[in-house]
């Protein structure tokens, strides 16, 4: 606030009142932020999850089904560690082919147009991975046409496949 009356400064006296009132106003608002900043929790601490209907209990299951679809590569954030993807799915029950293919199309909906053509023919090549499959657990990289690191990758875990019908 303080910097954005510093020119009536040069009004002469009733500009630097001004002025100093700007200040004044500054350092309220400044030790009021503080103060309302410190009096916060700081717990960061996420909510448990709650099961669906159809779940597999805690004890049964060491870990749950879940799926991730991440376009990753230079063409995304400038190293081939940047990734850009909707959150994964993680459930009690196999990830099935409809949620891979939603998941993989709301991880392009992410992505910039000049990304989206560039990694089309890699979300071409996932979408038919997803629906052909017919069950997969792992890894697995799909790239475009160039021979350059950018891709769309799919992570597939569970203590059975994934992508089934």
């Amino acid at each position: 606030m303080a910097a954005a009356a510093a020119p009536a400064l040069a009004f002469g006296p009733p500009g630097w009142l001004v002025f100093a009132a700007a200040v004044v106003a500054t350092v309220v608002v400044a030790g009021l932020a503080a103060e309302h900043s410190q009096s916060r929790p700081r717990s960061r601490s996420r909510p448990e999850a709650q099961p669906t209907e159809n779940a597999i209990p805690k004890e049964d299951c060491p870990r749950p089904w879940s799926v991730r679809v991440h376009a990753q590569g230079t063409d995304i954030g400038g190293t081939s560690g940047s990734t850009v993807g909707a959150p994964a799915i993680v459930q009690g029950s196999p990830i099935t082919v409809a949620q891979g293919v939603a998941l993989a199309g709301a991880t392009l909906a992410l992505l910039t147009s000049r990304q989206q053509r560039n990694l089309a023919p890699a979300f071409e090549k996932c979408v038919a991975f997803i629906e052909s499959c017919r069950g997969f657990l792992g890894k697995k990289s799909f790239y475009g046409l160039s021979r350059d690191n950018n891709r769309f990758d799919v992570d597939s875990f569970g203590p059975s496949p994934n992508f089934v019908t």
